[in-house]
Order: C-alpha cells, then sequence, then structure tokens
C-alpha cells in the first residue's frame, strides 16, 4: 500500500505544475521553426524564488533576430518584460549586462503572488508591431491567442517556454 501512495503523491504534485509550452499541433499551426533552445531561469525549469529575489533568464537564439519576453503569473496577470530586443545568434541573458537603471544592471525581482510563473519567449526575424498584446489578466487560450497573434507578421518564428515559483 505504501507504494501506491508515492505515485499518487508525485501525481498530485505534477498538477501543481503550470501546463507549459506550445504543442507539437500550435507549432505546426503558427509555423515555428526551431531558433531558441536552453530557455531556462538561472535556478532551472521550476526554480524557486522568494519574494524580491533576482532571477534572471538565459537561452541561445540559432540566429539572429527579435525577442520579446513575457511572463503570466498564477492569477493570469501577463506582464511583457521585454520588446522586439535585437540580437545576434548566441547565448543569451536577460535582462542584458548593457541594461541598466540608476542602482547598475536592470534586474528582474520577484514579486507577487506566490506560485508558479510562467515565461514565454518569443523569436521572430522581423519586428513585431503589435504593442497593444499581453495585457492584463489572460486565461491559458487568451495568452495563446495573443502569442501568435503576435508573431503572425513574421516569416520566421519560434516560441519557448518555462517557469519558475515565488515562495515565501
Amino acid at each position: 500500500m505504501r507504494f501506491l501512495g508515492i505515485p499518487l503523491v508525485l501525481l498530485l504534485l505534477a498538477g501543481c505544475a503550470p501546463q507549459l509550452g506550445v504543442s507539437d499541433n500550435q507549432r505546426r499551426e503558427w509555423g515555428l521553426q526551431p531558433i531558441i533552445s536552453g530557455f531556462a531561469p538561472d535556478r532551472g525549469e521550476g526554480g524557486q524564488y522568494k519574494l524580491r529575489e533576482r532571477v534572471f533568464f538565459s537561452f541561445t537564439l540559432s540566429q539572429p533576430g527579435y525577442v520579446t519576453l513575457v511572463t503570466m503569473d498564477s492569477d493570469g496577470t501577463t506582464v511583457v518584460l521585454e520588446r522586439n530586443v535585437q540580437l545576434p545568434a548566441g547565448r543569451h541573458t536577460f535582462p542584458l549586462a548593457t541594461d541598466r537603471n540608476a542602482q547598475g544592471q536592470a534586474t528582474y525581482l520577484v514579486v507577487p503572488p506566490l506560485g508558479p510563473s510562467r515565461f514565454r519567449l518569443l523569436y521572430s526575424n522581423i519586428p513585431a508591431t503589435n504593442r497593444e498584446l499581453f495585457r492584463g489578466k489572460l486565461s491559458n487560450e487568451d495568452f495563446n491567442r495573443h502569442t501568435q497573434a503576435y508573431l503572425s507578421e513574421a516569416p520566421v518564428r519560434d516560441v519557448a517556454e518555462t517557469w519558475m515559483e515565488a515562495v515565501q
């Protein structure tokens, strides 16, 4: 009986993780190409961060282009962290070392609500023009619709997704 309890606990824990990524069907439907790889927070996918801690996101691009970083909190609140950042092919970390604020390098700080947050990195070979997307609280379906609309004008596009968890 003890062995039956372990898989049940693992199943329950897996249910707490956000449903990530873009399905193979969506990849085909959206015309995505494999440009982005290795997209993850500095503590790895699903890493835990306390409130007010800094978080960095690393990724690799196989060709130059424009990237946008969007987050969706557990309550559906969506925020664009970076928009149309032109980058060469290669390894990158957001925020960029060249991003500055009054205290030095810009940082992403973990803020409420507690729980898992999704991060979606959008790649296009041309700058995206629709700035009205990814505002407010969105459902998963709306998040996908906004992603598709945001990338719709680009002949070459990709999407990568990861997550982290805000804890006390």
